[in-house]
């Protein structure tokens, strides 16, 4: 006697429906299909159940094959929606690295401007208390200046500026 399974242990072996198990039943080809009885069962013996699980494990991994493609495809835009993203942020942080060094470099240039205009005054001040050190040295000269008199003209000119 021949074994013979049913629709049912069928769809119970592959967790799928009955309807899905006629689905494949009819994608079969011509010579693995199986016969029908007086009573329009279908009569399935193993070489027809063989061919229903080859059948849905080759179409399950075409659809497993055709879902991560497309999933792939989808992570793959994805991916690379975010590169240029990145790609904008980095140059955008590029322009501001560019922009800060330019700021900085301006902002060094104005410190050494004002240290050597400092230093400009610094060394009138001390060309200065040199000339006045070169006085002390010479004092008959200072005395004699300052034991002079100003005259009349230069005490009036002396006032006149002085309230300008």
């Amino acid at each position: 006697m021949v074994d013979l399974t049913t629709i049912a242990e069928i769809s119970n072996d592959l967790h799928i429906s009955r309807a899905r198990v006629y689905q494949i039943i009819d994608s079969l080809d011509n010579k693995d299909k199986p016969l029908k009885d007086s009573n329009d069962r279908y009569i399935l013996s193993q070489d027809v159940v063989d061919a229903i699980h080859q059948y849905y494990i080759s179409n399950t991994n075409k659809d497993k094959q055709d879902k991560n493609t497309s999933g792939n495809d989808q992570l793959v835009n994805i991916l690379r929606r975010q590169l240029e993203e990145k790609d904008q942020q980095i140059a955008k942080f590029q322009k501001l690295l560019d922009q800060q060094q330019q700021l900085n470099l301006s902002s060094q240039k104005l410190l050494e401007n004002q240290k050597s205009e400092q230093n400009i005054k610094n060394g009138t001040t001390q060309s200065r208390e040199n000339d006045s050190k070169d006085d002390k040295n010479k004092p008959d000269i200072n005395i004699n200046e300052q034991n002079k008199k100003p005259s009349n003209k230069t005490r009036e000119n002396f006032w006149k500026r002085l309230f300008r």
